[in-house]
């Protein structure tokens, strides 16, 4: 590792005193030391969890039903959707269902982002949510209503999301697989449990997303004492050398238009991302990278070899006027065992960088 080209990043990852900390409700407050931590940008929030403390709602999010059979194939409701509780007296204040009928095994558990954004002139309370199903949404967040919703990686179950109902327009996958048929569903995941990050100044998401479909079809459901069955057969396709199964992107959730993207050859990637006010976004590669990016523009401006895989997110904070990254290595998970586990070693280390003074 190059010393001076590591204090360059982190150079401008340093937001000196003119800077702001952003303080999310009900979130890190992004206080270390007894001061705001000077690249806390807003953090995504607990997964399965978010509070408002303006508004005074929690908000819930739920897993998926996958398998229709028990159900009529309904929409199951409550499942794959946002709740805002009320938590003086859990009354559900309202919500929103982001996959009705959820037969894809993607959730509503990722993370919501709480922000105030301006729209047609006027400031809107808001939530946005990086689905698993493939869309971007942004939720009026004191009453759940549906404001957009984009595709930020390919899709084939829904054509788009109708704004004035807030369901998905169905597709003939959807159908041929309630018909029995064997379908390949895109994406098996557009993200999974993988924190996004966003920059308040410029509105961009920084997502790490994947392009691996899920091959399903409906199966004899047996029901076994201590067993399971989802009533689903599924697999994911071979990988061929070459192919591209993920991206990096920043990506507008109110147009859907994306800054720049990232492909990502013959392994995706189950980091987080973490962006700070100097104009980077820090990540991670199933090959074992740790690296940062340009924030404008997608470029690698830096990485090390941490030895084993990184699914983490990393994480920044200040300790005695000090700034320091630091992000854990180690295979774990899904994703990292399905795809590196042949060529990676298990590893199981933390790594941390501080900014250190140039060298004279």
């Amino acid at each position: 590792m190059d010393r001076r080209a590591l204090t360059e990043v982190l150079d401008r990852a340093w937001v000196r005193s003119d800077a702001r900390g952003v303080v999310f409700a009900g979130a890190d407050s992004g206080v270390v030391d007894g001061h705001a931590d000077p690249i806390a940008f807003e953090r995504s929030l607990p997964l399965d969890q978010a509070r408002d403390a303006e508004v005074l709602l929690a908000y819930a999010m739920n897993g998926e039903p996958y398998d229709p059979a028990p159900r009529g194939a309904l929409d199951s409701l409550y499942t794959s959707s946002v709740l805002a509780i009320r938590p003086q007296t859990g009354e559900i204040h309202c919500y929103y269902q982001y996959t009705p009928n959820d037969v894809y095994d993607v959730d509503g558990t990722d993370e919501h982002l709480l922000t105030d954004l301006e729209i047609d002139g006027q400031v809107r309370k808001v939530m946005i949510q990086v689905n698993k199903n493939g869309f971007v949404y942004v939720l009026e967040r004191t009453d759940c209503s549906l404001i957009a919703a984009h595709p930020y990686v390919y899709v084939n179950w829904a054509t788009h999301i109708d704004l004035d109902t807030g369901r998905p327009v169905l597709t003939d996958p959807y159908r041929d697989f309630l018909a029995g048929e064997e379908v390949y569903i895109w994406p098996s995941r557009g993200t999974n449990a993988v924190p996004v990050a966003r920059d308040p100044d410029t509105g961009l998401l920084y997502i790490n997303g994947w392009h691996v479909p899920r091959i399903q079809q409906l199966t004899d459901r047996e029901v076994r004492i201590g067993g399971n069955s989802t009533g689903v057969n599924n697999r994911f396709p071979d990988v061929e050398s070459g192919g591209v199964l993920g991206h990096f992107m920043a990506f507008d959730p109110l147009t859907g238009e994306k800054a720049w993207e990232v492909e990502l050859t013959d392994y995706p990637s189950a980091a987080g991302m973490l962006a700070t006010g100097g104009g980077l976004v820090f990540t991670g590669l199933l090959t074992g990278e740790f690296i940062a990016l340009d924030a404008a523009t997608g470029e690698t401006l830096w990485e090390f070899q941490t030895g084993s895989s990184v699914n983490a997110t990393a994480i920044t904070y200040t300790h005695e006027g000090q700034q320091y990254v630091t992000v854990a290595s180690g295979l774990g998970g899904f994703l990292a065992n399905r795809y590196a586990a042949q060529t990676m070693p298990t590893g199981g280390s933390l790594w941390t960088f501080a900014l250190m003074d140039a060298a004279p």
